[in-house]
């Protein structure tokens, strides 16, 4: 068969939202890269965000921060962040309406002291381990002008105070949002990122660097960000844990991650 190159989501898809990677997973990723395939990492997390256990399974690139930066082989190839006046108004935006939100840069977390305690406390809610909490806030860079720090990638919210619909509505053209691709998340939380940025313009600009064509992609995934990515792919994969909306765009739904959904993938579409 061709080589192809297989985009894989991290969370919920590649790992469990507890952060553990399933032996079988690893096995796949494994046999897929010695039959020629190419796996690449296709995540809403930041840079700092992607676990170095992960990274050590010698992936051959990553498209990060739903679709704002791209690396091939370890080389960077492309980086969007947010402009300086799109910053600004985003926060005055978030600020005036009492949203709970984080900057996510790309080294770290930016936040004021009102997000910071409310975020604790969400988090603490979620019995979030402290080791996992580190992974998702990296450098927590504690200020006021949270808008103030031009590697800012997206942000991430929580209790918004109206539901995601109108949040896309009112941050439009300069932005969108996606629900939260955070476990025990609900519907007034979510990621807004640059307009026209996503997951699926970060895997074409990955395929004309490496010169392979869209015909050759598979793309897994599980949660609201990953909508574009199924929906562009040649192939579209939804794990079995997915949201029924991505079930519903997907070619092919797999097994649930503790089921070995991605080992079992990988068999069906022979990459293994």
């Amino acid at each position: 068969m061709n080589k192809k190159v297989v985009f894989l989501d991290i969370d919920g898809t590649l790992m469990g939202f507890d952060g553990k990677l399933p032996k079988s997973t690893k096995e796949a990723i494994q046999k897929a890269k010695k039959n020629g395939h190419k796996m690449v990492i296709c995540t809403g997390r930041s840079r700092f965000q992607i676990y170095s256990s992960l990274l050590e399974l010698g992936f051959h690139g990553i498209v990060g921060a739903a679709g704002a930066f791209v690396d091939s082989d370890g080389k960077e190839v492309f980086h969007q962040y947010m402009e300086e006046e799109h910053r600004k108004w985003i926060t005055s935006y978030l600020e005036d309406n009492k949203f709970v939100y984080s900057m996510q840069a790309e080294e770290g977390i930016v936040i004021n002291e009102r997000c910071k305690q409310e975020m604790i406390k969400l988090y603490t809610k979620f019995s979030m381990d402290e080791t996992r909490l580190k992974r998702l806030i990296g450098n927590m860079d504690v200020r006021e002008d949270v808008w103030n720090q031009p590697r800012e990638e997206k942000v991430i919210y929580y209790s918004a105070p109206f539901p995601l619909v109108k949040v896309r509505e009112d941050i439009a053209p300069h932005f969108d949002v996606v629900a939260s691709s955070i476990d025990k998340t609900d519907v007034y939380s979510g990621e807004i990122g640059i307009a026209n940025i996503n997951k699926s313009t970060g895997m074409q600009i990955y395929l004309n660097h490496v010169s392979m064509s869209k015909e050759d992609t598979i793309a897994i995934g599980d949660g609201p960000n990953d909508m574009e990515m199924v929906q562009f792919a040649k192939i579209g994969v939804a794990m079995g844990n997915s949201q029924q909306e991505l079930k519903d765009v997907a070619d092919m739904v797999t097994k649930n991650i503790e089921e070995d959904g991605i080992y079992y993938a990988f068999k069906q579409l022979q990459l293994i």
